[in-house]
């Protein structure tokens, strides 16, 4: 989250789509990092953290226009969310895309499975075990 924070204040003159995508590699790395422990309340606080830091970053880029004018150009609805930080963006054809800020909170939180005390990789009487933990380990890095 330091990061985070140092990267928005240290690039005040930047533009929108380059900050979000620099933002989202960030939180997608930071994100994964720390599914496996129990988080989203922390996910949460970042997000928040992240969202007040672009309110200064909007603040300080345009003093002198309203808060109306800087929600219309920095913000969007999306399905049920409001505020969402989006940049539209063109790609080499020339089509335009909207790219969206990532929410940390809507990471999946996946728990670690321990392996069994009495498992180990090298007694025949765990093959199908250990075949079976690899299997399901497969389908969910799928999903």
């Amino acid at each position: 989250m330091i990061s985070e924070c140092l990267f928005i204040k240290s690039n005040k003159a930047v533009k929108t789509e380059h900050l979000i995508r620099s933002l989202n590699r960030k939180i997608v790395g930071w994100t994964n990092y720390y599914r496996h422990v129990v988080a989203k309340r922390t996910f949460t606080y970042v997000d928040h953290r992240i969202f007040l830091m672009l309110l200064a970053w909007i603040n300080r880029r345009h003093p002198n226009k309203s808060n109306h004018w800087k929600r219309k150009r920095y913000f969007r609805r999306q399905g049920r969310r409001d505020w969402v930080f989006y940049a539209c963006s063109h790609d080499q054809q020339g089509n335009a895309s909207v790219l969206d800020l990532r929410l940390a909170a809507l990471v999946a939180i996946v728990r670690h499975v321990k392996i069994r005390a009495a498992a180990t990789p090298y007694a025949p009487a765990f093959v199908d075990y250990f075949a079976r933990r690899k299997r399901s380990k497969r389908v969910s890095a799928l999903a």
